[in-house]
């Protein structure tokens, strides 16, 4: 008789929340964006992803969490 190990890598699971403006199953959903080598989760609507912004602290390059969203798209 031979036993089986099953290994189960767990993400988290958004649930379709903004994270910036707090509400639950925005019109149009969510997207996820994704920082610092997966130490950060961002999941945002749309109107917050257009008029929230981050700042790079390397370059002080400030751009739209949208706009971030759109790069990292390809």
């Amino acid at each position: 008789m031979t036993a089986s190990i099953v290994f189960c890598i767990f993400f988290p699971v958004m649930s379709d929340y903004c994270n910036i403006c707090d509400t639950r199953r925005p019109e149009g959903g969510t997207n996820h964006l994704v920082l610092n080598g997966g130490e950060l989760w961002i999941e945002f609507c749309e109107p917050c992803g257009k008029s929230e912004t981050l700042q790079n602290p390397e370059t002080g390059e400030t751009v739209t969490v949208q706009a971030l969203f759109d790069r990292s798209k390809g």
